[in-house]
């Protein structure tokens, strides 16, 4: 993209340490983008977090920051902050002393910024009132704080934060995903964070990437992941429930061998695999026929309640569909187990994915 200067690029980088293997990986984040590395555990995100900082040893590939190729350079070298999720704040060190830690090892920092971006960071994140206590004595949430100044206090190329949330209690979670947010938009420092909790990246990130099994499997913004996943893996892992395979019978398409999806055209290719992917808070339940594009019936199998929505399983001959319904609708409809109900979406909300099966 023209006038978009990349801070950070990876090319064709391949590793293996803590047990585990990357396989030409190439990625670039952007200047003050806020860039999140997405995956379930023991994906390989953490692995690629450390190799990029230093922290592994490279089979191959090149790492760019800034222009400056850091492959063979230390960690200490390559102007990068970490973050990681349990904070390694230093508990014989008041907060204060451990935010300016760092500055030890960059005395131009000092000279350059003198108190004023301590001042801010200060503000920013609302620890004035921390700065004389001791680690031991501050909530997780204060302690992320303090980890964030930290980071942020020796004006890093790169600011990484490694699974920033995940000790979090939800209240807490939620303010400091809002400063966070805040932090990013004053300081504009590109950021990678690295989480296997898509909700958490949600308002955060300016684009995705999807990992497993040490490959990327898709690059783009939340948007774009969210509403076209491209494989099986991305979709479910991004909270879509209804995955199902499309076929063309007698020249109709057909999902499950079910139900005609008479808007949908297919390329027909060899060892190319479709299936029709539904969000279940597209999907619409009723009691009578739908005024929808497309629509089944079935029987509840089974009934969930999580607080924010009931997710309602309906099994329709073949199919398994499952539907998530606010508490009101829930109540409304009278739903219980083993009650007939009709299920219906809408052309707009399928999403095709294709998947390459290969040769075999």
């Amino acid at each position: 993209m023209a006038g978009v200067l990349t801070v950070i690029d990876i090319n064709n980088l391949s590793v293996s340490f803590h047990g585990f293997s990357l396989n030409n990986v190439s990625l670039t984040i952007n200047d003050g983008e806020f860039f999140a590395l997405l995956g379930p555990t023991g994906s390989g995100k953490t692995v690629l977090m450390e190799s990029i900082a230093g922290l592994g040893k490279l089979k191959q590939g090149r790492i760019i920051i800034n222009g400056r190729d850091v492959t063979g350079l230390k960690p200490e070298e390559r102007n990068i902050s970490i973050v990681y999720q349990d904070y390694a704040l230093f508990p014989n060190m008041k907060v204060k002393e451990n935010i300016c830690y760092g500055l030890r090892f960059r005395k131009e920092k000092v000279n350059k910024n003198g108190t004023g971006k301590f001042d801010l960071l200060v503000e920013v994140l609302q620890i004035g009132h921390l700065l004389n206590r001791y680690p031991n004595n501050l909530s997780g949430g204060e302690k992320q704080r303090v980890a964030l100044a930290r980071a942020l206090l020796v004006e890093p190329d790169v600011l990484f934060l490694d699974e920033p949330f995940s000790a979090l209690d939800s209240n807490t979670k939620d303010t400091v995903q809002l400063e966070v947010k805040k932090l990013h938009e004053t300081l504009k420092t590109t950021t990678l964070m690295v989480t296997h909790n898509f909700s958490e990246v949600f308002s955060l990130a300016d684009r995705i990437a999807i990992i497993n099994k040490g490959v990327i499997q898709q690059v783009g913004t939340t948007e774009e992941i969210f509403k076209t996943p491209n494989s099986q893996f991305t979709a479910r892992f991004v909270g879509m429930k209804n995955i199902y395979p499309l076929k063309k019978l007698k020249g109709k398409i057909m999902l499950a061998e079910q139900l005609e999806l008479d808007t949908v055209c297919l390329e027909e290719r060899e060892n190319l695999q479709y299936y029709a992917g539904f969000r279940g808070e597209d999907i619409v339940v009723g009691n009578k026929g739908l005024n929808t594009d497309y629509q089944i019936e079935g029987k509840i199998s089974a009934i969930l309640n999580n607080g924010i929505y009931t997710e309602v399983r309906v099994h329709a001959g073949s199919i398994d569909f499952i539907a998530y319904l606010t508490a009101n609708r829930f109540f409304e409809l009278n739903l219980y187990q083993n009650k007939q109900v009709f299920l219906g979406f809408n052309r707009r909300d399928i999403n095709i994915i294709r998947e390459d099966l290969g040769t075999g």
